[in-house]
């Protein structure tokens, strides 16, 4: 590497990695905070993080062998560092697009999905790099003077950078691209054909539709905020494999083209410093932020567990319709009961109605009251759980 190409990637990889560095504590610092941290309780949130944390690795990887020109088992140890890095972040890219359309269109729990993205990734990354360097295809690339693939073959040397690292990279842009595609098309026809009201409204027959169409009202600009993450991904990704695929496939042609050469350095180096400014200006950052500069009270215990009625917004169409059909059941059973007798024991499980104990009440006209008055923090609550999930 010659010294132009140093200075190039020491003046792009050290501030990306200062920047992600800083991010990533006032990110921990801000989860220390009960008035803050229920703003970062968000599963894309957390993918973020995982992502920046294995783009600290990467950053610090490239600086150490940028200095440092190591040509033994140090240089294989730390390709191994930086590729498997790289490919954990893009998978944990990969992971907020599909997780958007899981949730929004799906109805999935983004929540007990997390588990699976995070041990997904880890498992075809450690096993793609682990395989190149168990089997000795990670060291010094004399011909490139990096700690790369390695091998005298370029026949060989392609089979790994494709098996190990391109076609994935590939995968995973692709499934990112249609994804933001997805998303934007499901915006589109949500705005064009359904107009939530402000004030949502609780109905026995659609509380689902009404709680899903307000959230989605309420957070479409976080959404597609969201959705930039993996689209950035993808671009930087696919550009960097198509310049990787070139070099390998026409070497002497790359060699005399310096204007590549940067570009390639500079995609690869750039990384860091993309993603650690949009990390620092992600829509919970800044909510986050703004509660600690207000000194806004928690409204809920962040450490409780979520209910059961609120745990999801399909949660809590069922438990809503379970509630009225228990009380129309127990309104039936009072016609056995003498009338003082049933007064008292309806009274007791709902103190605050009267129900004449001759004729069975349906359940929406003997609960109208209490779920007209608790409708708009259940929904409230309903929108907040549900962007939890995204």
């Amino acid at each position: 590497m010659t010294v132009n190409m140093r200075s190039l990637m020491l003046g792009l990889m050290i501030p990306g990695v200062g920047l992600t560095g800083i991010v990533l504590a006032s990110y921990g610092y801000l989860a220390l905070s009960p008035v803050s941290r229920r703003h970062l309780d968000r599963v894309s949130f957390r993918l973020l993080v995982y992502a920046l944390v294995a783009h600290m690795v990467f950053g610090a990887s490239v600086l150490v062998m940028t200095l440092h020109a190591y040509t033994d088992w140090r240089c294989s140890l730390l390709s191994f560092a930086t590729n498997i890095a790289l490919q954990f972040s893009g998978g944990m890219f990969f992971c907020v697009a599909i997780n958007l359309p899981l949730v929004l269109a799906h109805g999935f729990n983004g929540q007990k999905t997390e588990k699976y993205y995070v041990f997904g990734t880890a498992f075809v990354s450690a096993v793609c790099n682990g395989v190149a360097y168990a089997c000795g295809a990670l060291g010094w690339e004399s011909a490139e003077q990096v700690c790369w693939y390695r091998s005298t073959n370029p026949a060989r040397k392609l089979s790994w950078v494709v098996g190990t690292q391109t076609f994935w990279i590939f995968l995973i842009s692709v499934g990112e691209i249609m994804a933001f595609l997805s998303i934007v098309w499901y915006l589109f026809r949500y705005t064009h054909s359904v107009r939530p009201s402000l004030t949502p409204r609780l109905s026995r027959s659609k509380p689902r539709s009404d709680a899903a169409d307000s959230t989605i009202f309420m957070y479409r600009g976080i959404i597609l905020r969201i959705a930039i993450y993996p689209l950035v991904s993808a671009v930087m990704n696919m550009t960097g494999a198509l310049f990787d695929l070139y070099v390998i496939r026409h070497p002497i042609a790359a060699k005399q083209n310096a204007g590549l050469d940067i570009a390639d350095l500079a995609m690869f180096a750039i990384r860091p410093l993309v993603y650690g400014l949009l990390a620092a200006t992600d829509p919970s950052f800044i909510n986050a932020i703004n509660a600690i500069r207000r000194g806004e009270a928690s409204s809920t215990d962040p450490d409780a567990p979520p209910s059961a009625v609120l745990s999801t917004v399909i949660d809590m169409r069922d438990s809503m319709s379970t509630m009225q059909t228990d009380v129309y059941i127990m309104n039936m059973n009072t016609l056995s009961m003498p009338k003082s007798n049933a007064r008292k024991s309806v009274g007791e499980a709902i103190p605050v109605l009267t129900i004449n104990a001759v004729q069975p009440i349906p359940a929406p006209v003997v609960l109208g009251g209490a779920i007209e008055s608790l409708s708009k923090q259940s929904m409230e609550a309903a929108q907040r759980e549900m962007a939890r999930h995204l």
